[in-house]
Order: C-alpha cells, then sequence, then structure tokens
C-alpha cells in the first residue's frame, strides 16, 4: 500500500546541492515498516537501509521495452513475506 509520495519539495538540499528525501518528516511512521523506492540512489542516503533503487521509469505506452515496474512488483512479491517488511 502506497501511502505517501515524496517529492522534491519534501527533500533537504545539502550543501552540495543533493536533495535527500528524510523520512523522519513522516510523522508516526515505523521507518522499519517504511520502503522508498527511487531512481536516484542519493535520495534515500539519509536511510540506506530503508532505500529501493530502480532505473527510471518511462511511459509503458510508448516505450514497450520498458519493464522496471513489472519488476518492482516481483520484487514487491519477494519481499513481502519478510519479517521486517510490511507491503
Amino acid at each position: 500500500m502506497i501511502d505517501f509520495r515524496l517529492y522534491r519539495d519534501h527533500c533537504i538540499r545539502t550543501k552540495e546541492g543533493i536533495y535527500v528525501k528524510d523520512l523522519r518528516i513522516l510523522m508516526n511512521q515505523d521507518l522499519s515498516q517504511t520502503i522508498l523506492v527511487d531512481n536516484a540512489v542519493y535520495s534515500f542516503g539519509f536511510q540506506l537501509d530503508n532505500g529501493i533503487p530502480i532505473i527510471p521509469f518511462y511511459d509503458r505506452q510508448t516505450n514497450l521495452d520498458d519493464e522496471e515496474l513489472i519488476h518492482l512488483v516481483y520484487y514487491f512479491n519477494c519481499i513481502k513475506e519478510s519479517d521486517n517488511v510490511c507491503i
């Protein structure tokens, strides 16, 4: 289940100009039960254990070779039985 979507305006900009999503802004959320899927690995740099890196996904209608979301669904199905992950 997707509860939150974080965008650039939810990021913290480092002094190097890198935008990082800090999951601590999600008040009252158990971070052991939270994942962040992003195509920019540095975006989950504050909580590396919560990150799932993906390659950029583009419109499936125009790019039939793009299967990134299909792979992500498969990954979710693989980890859903984990004690430390809630999907």
